[in-house]
């Protein structure tokens, strides 16, 4: 069964719905129930299978995905801001791909706000937990920079921080 391609970026997650989608939603889940397919190999699908909805559901489904992905630390914060940013969501979920890709899969991976109100700066910030030694858990947080990061669009990247944090 082929799946449809993850668009890299669009300036508004409602862009990301207008294309066909190749897996009408509930193959996709019982897939997922049945085969041991990676959840994120279906995000795609799953995302952009209901037509029928509004563009307010489809943004709170996509919130329902992501906590399937990463751990929210603070749920409301992070809900609010991804509610206001809704743009954002095709790079967290391709980040966690890549997260997935270069750190091993199953790496736990965080969502957290980070707010400096004398600035007037809020951003969301990925934290990568990892059991790796400080120095190779940089090296690999360097690969993932180099190798896609760096080329994702500056207003994500202004709103997103990708960080790693090592667990004891």
């Amino acid at each position: 069964m082929q799946l449809s391609p993850t668009k890299r970026f669009c300036k508004s997650s409602t862009e990301s719905y207008k294309k066909p989608y190749l897996i009408p939603m509930e193959p996709a889940i019982k897939m997922l129930r049945t085969q041991r397919v990676p959840i994120f190999l279906l995000v795609d699908s799953i995302r952009h299978s209901e037509e029928e909805l509004s563009i307010s559901l489809r943004v709170l489904r996509d919130i329902e995905l992501l906590g399937r992905f990463y751990v929210f630390d603070n749920p409301i914060a992070v809900n609010s801001f991804l509610l206001k940013h809704d743009f954002l969501f095709n790079a967290i979920f391709e980040a966690y791909k890549h997260l997935n890709e270069i750190f091993g899969a199953g790496v736990e991976t965080h969502l957290k706000i980070h707010n400096d109100p004398e600035e007037d700066f809020e951003a969301l910030f990925i934290i990568v937990k990892s059991v790796l030694p400080s120095d190779q858990s940089l090296n690999l947080l360097d690969r993932f920079d180099e190798e896609w990061w760096l080329d994702v669009d500056d207003e994500i990247r202004k709103l997103i921080e990708v960080d790693v944090e090592n667990m004891p």
